[in-house]
């Protein structure tokens, strides 16, 4: 080869001298080839004679390629890169016959092989437009190759460019409208499916009732008149697990949703020490209630009811399984005053959990949505109505404002009045602030049932909110309820008469003295979220006996405020999962949220950085000729084929 070609300028001077002899046996075999194939083209016996020697030839040929040119798989390998994707270009090089940029035309041919004849010559030329033929439409595919492999990785830097401009361009959104702030809103919206509506839907099983019985251990000495007081004796806890289920959930357009509470009180054994088989002595209810409400009756009717006590022979103290006093307490005297007046005695089971329970079921109407956040899940309605229908004080009797206490709105402050109801205390009582503390790794604020919610109102305006018009006024401490139950006549107080007027427990004994620790109502609530954390809420109901004069059998308990039980209901706390999402939504979030944000732009950012260095980079590596040289184009074509390998 001649020195100025491209590939002996790349030759050390070692490799220089170590193929030069194999160079001058190729250029040797390649004068004899062409020699060969001059003087004999016309001899019909050339290629029988001559095919052993020029196999020989053929295969030195071969053994150059191989052990002297080592440069052409190189060059193979620039070629691979072609198709890999590398833009390539073609240059001159020398061979050993001139420069050129293809392979030998047919003119070039007849020149430089002056013995081929023309018919051979055509035959070599056509030979060479086969190939050309061949080499283009291979050149062809490895283009289309070769853009299509460059399209998919410019696409590919160009997504994930646009990936981190988003990453970052959300980030950066996220310092405005905080991630706070976002899952915040979407609590208020109660989406089906997320976490603060399903827990809503079905609350976990962490409301735990108990129940305090008094059992009277003087029945005896008291109606014989031996003694003036009724000795009583508490009875318990009788734990039960209250189960709150929500169901027809209907979405208004008016920023409220309805639904229909449902409670129900399932007794389990494995919390209980105490048998619900045990005997109690109890005031019979259903005696010495119709005796209270026929306080005021006339002549003739008390008569009539006397004689109906003495063929019934109705006591007024007897004795009952905790089982039946809870769930199925009745007298022979219910089912006929039934009978006779079904108007005044619409049920003929007595039971104090029953009468609880049988219709604890109520639709009801709350506030939803980011645009009642102060008023999220307060009732607009409560069976159909905004005022219980109890009293006549609209202030006493509406509902709107109030909570089930299941949640509370969010953002509570320590001057926000917090309003509870509850069916069997027949009102809304209100709970303010008492004291800030931390609780499960969270601030959180409590909130306590006033000591004087019971109390008699001085202002004589609400005084319609705590006795019933046309009946005496009861002493300070005690709430009627009878509007809820048929008229009963039952009040509602504090455990045990705390914070009552003494003159309800001027014939009873046996009381404990009361202790707000144990016998107040609180609720202890996370303010950000408005999830109530741990609640108690606990009361006593009373039967409320009035002057009976003229019943012989009941006289010895007028104007008694006798205990029947006493109930705690206690949400022990919360499940650990939401536990662990109110404890990221307060503590985590708030503080990380930046930080977070930051990152996040900083990654996306460094993302388009790079991917656009890349792309700048692929531009200015695509744009540099890389030179390839073909290992046919370093051989003269010639017309012989029998010298072909």
């Amino acid at each position: 080869m001649s020195e100025n070609n491209p590939l002996n300028r790349n030759n050390t001077s070692d490799e220089i001298k170590n193929n030069s002899a194999s160079q001058t046996f190729f250029d040797k075999t390649l004068g004899d080839i062409d020699r060969t194939e001059s003087t004999g083209k016309n001899d019909s016996n050339y290629e029988a004679k001559n095919k052993k020697s020029k196999e020989r030839d053929c295969l030195n040929l071969k053994k150059i390629f191989l052990r002297s040119s080592p440069k052409l798989i190189i060059l193979k390998s620039a070629e691979d890169l072609c198709s890999a994707g590398v833009r390539c270009a073609t240059t001159q090089h020398d061979s050993p016959y001139g420069r050129r940029k293809k392979p030998l035309n047919n003119d070039e041919l007849s020149s430089y092989n002056n013995t081929d004849t023309k018919n051979n010559s055509a035959k070599r030329f056509s030979s060479n437009n086969n190939n050309n033929h061949l080499h283009t439409d291979a050149n062809n595919t490895n283009k289309k190759q070769c853009n299509k492999k460059k399209g998919h990785s410019v696409t590919g830097l160009m997504l994930r460019t646009l990936i981190g401009a988003a990453i970052a361009i959300l980030a950066s959104m996220s310092l405005i409208w905080t991630p706070f702030e976002i899952l915040m809103n979407e609590r208020l919206k109660m989406v089906r499916g997320l976490p603060a509506y399903d827990w809503w839907l079905n609350p976990p099983d962490e409301v735990l009732l108990r129940v305090y019985v008094f059992n009277i251990t003087n029945a005896e000495a008291f109606l014989d008149g031996s003694e003036k007081k009724l000795r009583l004796d508490e009875i318990g806890p009788y734990i039960f697990r209250e189960k709150l289920e929500h169901s027809d959930v209907r979405f208004h357009d008016n920023g409220t949703m309805t639904y229909r509470s449902h409670r129900t009180a399932v007794f389990f054994p494995e919390l209980n020490e105490l048998s619900l088989n045990a005997t109690l002595i109890v005031p019979n209810l259903a005696l010495l209630g119709m005796s209270s409400y026929l306080w005021d009756a006339n002549f003739l009717t008390k008569i009539g009811f006397n004689l109906l006590l003495n063929k019934l022979d109705s006591q007024p103290i007897l004795s009952s399984t905790v089982y039946n006093y809870f769930w199925n307490f009745s007298d022979p005297l219910v089912r006929v005053a039934r009978s006779i007046v079904p108007h005044l005695v619409p049920v003929d089971n007595m039971g104090i959990l029953q009468q609880i329970y049988h219709k604890f079921s109520d639709e009801v109407t709350v506030y939803y949505g980011p645009h009642n956040g102060r008023r999220f899940f307060t009732l607009d309605q409560f069976n159909g109505e905004s005022r219980l229908g109890y009293w006549q004080n609209e202030t006493c009797d509406t509902v709107q404002g109030s909570t089930e206490g299941v949640t509370y709105h969010q953002g509570i402050r320590k001057n926000d009045t917090l309003k509870y109801l509850r069916k069997t205390m027949c009102r809304v009582t209100p709970l303010y602030f008492k004291k800030a503390l931390y609780k499960l790794g969270m601030k959180a604020y409590r909130f306590d049932l006033p000591m004087d919610v019971f109390s008699q109102p001085t202002d004589g305006h609400t005084a319609q909110c705590f006795n019933k018009p046309g009946y005496p006024d009861l002493p300070t401490g005690l709430n009627d309820a009878s509007p809820c139950y048929y008229d009963f006549p039952v009040a509602v107080s504090f455990p045990h008469y705390m914070n009552a007027d003494p003159i309800v427990c001027r014939k009873l004994e046996g009381l404990k003295e009361p202790d707000p620790e144990k016998h107040g109502s609180f609720v202890i609530v996370e303010p950000t979220t408005g999830v109530p954390m741990e609640s108690r809420a606990r009361s006593q109901s009373n039967l409320v006996m009035r002057p009976v004069k003229g019943i012989k059998r009941v006289e010895k308990f007028s104007d008694m405020y006798i205990p029947i039980f006493w109930a705690e209901y206690n949400q022990v706390g919360l499940p650990w999962y939401i536990t662990a999402l109110m404890y990221f939504t307060v503590i985590i979030l708030p503080v990380s949220q930046f930080y977070i944000s930051v990152s996040f732009i900083i990654f996306g950012l460094s993302l388009c950085i790079f991917t656009f260095y890349r792309l700048t980079k692929r531009k200015k590596f695509d744009q540099k000729p890389l030179y390839s040289y073909s290992s046919l184009d370093l051989l003269p074509s010639t017309p012989s084929t029998g010298s072909e390998c």
